[in-house]
């Protein structure tokens, strides 16, 4: 099983970090809240207040082979849906900490495949904190690829 613990402490910093400056001192937290349909859907950053709910995403855009990340894409979209589905947001937004993401959701919104009302933040990590989720991801990578045969 994956070790998630490089992705966590990315979460961590962009909630206790990132997010506070953006928002002029907002304090976040994960959170679960109530979906318009009934049911709870845990967010990686809420503010405070309830107004402003945030998904994080530490995935790049291409594999490790180089192909387009199609199941990070279905996931953050699937995401989204739960974004869409609160009530008491405000702002809703998707936090990418990769840029090749961001660009790749930028353009699908920008396409109208992706619902305009989700804005859109680069959350660039400190340089130790993108160190271990490089790690991290190389790590997957190389635990999920097939092994070479000889």
């Amino acid at each position: 099983m994956a070790d998630t613990s490089a992705q966590r402490s990315a979460e961590f910093w962009i909630v206790s970090h990132f997010l506070p400056d953006h928002f002029y001192g907002t304090s976040f937290s994960s959170k679960k809240l109530s979906l318009k349909w009934g049911g709870q859907f845990a967010f990686d950053a809420v503010s405070q207040d309830g107004k402003i709910v945030g998904l994080i995403s530490t995935s790049a855009a291409l594999t490790a082979s180089g192909k387009q990340a199609m199941a990070k894409f279905q996931k953050l979209k699937a995401d989204a849906l739960y974004l869409l589905n609160i009530n008491s947001a405000e702002q809703r937004l998707m936090i990418f900490t990769e840029i090749s993401m961001l660009e790749h959701f930028e353009k699908e919104k920008m396409g109208g495949r992706f619902p305009p009302e989700i804005m859109f933040l680069h959350a660039p990590l400190p340089v130790d904190i993108h160190s271990m989720v490089l790690a991290a991801r190389h790590i997957a990578s190389t635990e999920t690829s097939p092994k070479s045969r000889g």
